[in-house]
């Protein structure tokens, strides 16, 4: 996984020593230099990177400020001979505020905060397409695309699947239900019932309609359905 970053600083001398220590990091590729924000903004409008070196206090325009305007904003270590901007620093979410001069033991640990941070965005939130739920004090399976809609009994619900006549019924409650279900694909409509939008095939004002059953809507959920629609 190589980290490709860019380096802005008014100091042409520290650009040269960063850029040289930051050879000695194999997944870290240097892919520009820039003496001020206005030419790294206009690289960044054709160039896609991952992380920035970015000094505070610049000619043109404070580093922080250049951040802010930033839309994407890559990681950002911030690179300063002035303590007074490290609050600000961290409010806008910066991996590590270095202080020069830069020792190499900082520089390595705030490039291992990179390394972590791009391997947690690399990693794709795994999909759910079911829930377990105990039915006859049995853990069951249950894939969410069989799932038609759910309806809730104080301490139970019962469970319309697909293609099956009797409902399954487990001990929880609706909020649960919700809680376990991905908003994604499933809506709750009223203070009885969850459905799962993929079932719906007719919306009417007061009422859905699903194949295998019409469901009402209940007044408070009228914003959910306006929202799905």
């Amino acid at each position: 996984m190589k980290i490709k970053c860019i380096l802005i600083d008014d100091e042409p001398f520290a650009l040269n020593i960063l850029e040289d220590d930051l050879l000695n990091f194999e997944h870290i590729e240097v892919a520009g230099k820039f003496n001020a924000t206005a030419e790294a903004k206009e690289y960044l409008k054709d160039h896609h990177i991952d992380l920035i070196f970015l000094d505070i206090e610049m000619p043109d325009q404070l580093g922080t400020q250049f951040i802010r305007e930033l839309t994407p904003r890559p990681l950002v270590i911030f690179t300063t001979a002035y303590h007074q901007y490290a609050v600000e620093g961290f409010e806008l979410n910066a991996l590590d505020y270095l202080l020069k001069p830069i020792s190499k033991t900082r520089l390595a640990a705030a490039v291992q905060k990179a390394e972590e941070s791009m391997l947690l965005r690399s990693k794709k939130p795994a999909v759910q397409d079911h829930i377990m739920v105990n039915v006859e004090y049995k853990k069951t399976r249950i894939s969410l695309h069989e799932i038609s809609y759910i309806e809730g009994l104080k301490d139970y619900v019962k469970i319309y699947l697909v293609d099956r006549e009797s409902p399954l019924l487990t001990r929880s409650n609706l909020r649960g239900m919700e809680k376990i279900l991905p908003t994604t694909d499933f809506l709750r409509v009223h203070n009885s019932f969850i459905v799962n939008k993929n079932r719906i095939e007719q919306i009417f004002q007061n009422r859905l309609i699903l194949p295998e059953a019409a469901l009402p809507i209940g007044k408070k959920y009228i914003k959910n359905i306006e929202q799905f629609t």
